[in-house]
């Protein structure tokens, strides 16, 4: 049977989004209020400025006008949760600790090993924006760099975030590191994976990266 995650007119919350999710596996409520603070003590940490719980409703905002287009939705939104809540700056392994860490929470919901494969999937395509042939891993890409699409206010806050979350970095190797990201998404054919996605944001996103490039 295919559940479709309940959306009443008004956005839901967060937390009534996980819980609503996690009531389709999940029968202990004491364990899904657990998942719940463990999400939420992950996502407020002190180092994040961008990648925190406002950037997983942003990207919820992304699922809210195009989850029928998604062939597995509830997969798709897990790994929404679950793709940033491991974030050191320092790692290069934080999408294959998120995956980890959601694949031993879904394993002991239980579920087939397609559909825990799927969403640590989901998860592990944030790393270097590559989906395969499969449509919700290019869904899931798109919805996490949406950012690069939105106004040049909110990107440059965007980048503003993104430089204090590496604060810690000197400022030269930080441009460098930041230099050759922007560059990346530049070389592309396309920055995003979905033709709804390069209709409504591409020409805005190749504009905010250059335009931050002269910044740098």
């Amino acid at each position: 049977m295919k559940y479709t995650i309940f959306k009443s007119k008004d956005q839901m919350n967060l937390e009534q989004r996980f819980r609503s999710l996690h009531t389709i596996w999940v029968t202990d409520e004491t364990r899904v209020d657990n998942l719940w603070i463990e999400l939420t003590n992950k996502y407020n940490e002190t180092h994040r400025h961008y990648h925190n719980l406002e950037h997983i409703r942003a990207l919820f905002a992304y699922y809210d006008d195009y989850n029928t287009e998604l062939k597995y939705p509830n997969e798709v939104a897990c790994a929404l949760f679950y793709h940033d809540i491991i974030y050191d700056i320092w790692s290069k392994k934080n999408e294959l600790k998120s995956a980890e860490l959601v694949r031993a929470h879904l394993e002991s919901y239980r579920l087939n090993d397609s559909c825990i494969d799927r969403i640590c999937n989901l998860i592990m395509v944030t790393k270097d924006h590559k989906p395969k042939d499969n449509e919700d891993e290019k869904w899931m890409i798109d919805f996490d760099i949406g950012i690069l699409g939105r106004s040049w206010d909110r990107y440059h806050v965007y980048t503003q975030q993104i430089r204090k979350e590496y604060s810690a970095v000197p400022g030269f190797i930080y441009r460098k590191g930041r230099k050759k990201v922007l560059d990346h998404f530049l070389e592309k054919d396309f920055i995003y994976s979905t033709k709804f996605f390069r209709d409504r944001f591409e020409i805005k996103a190749r504009s905010n990266i250059k335009k931050e490039l002269e910044t740098l």
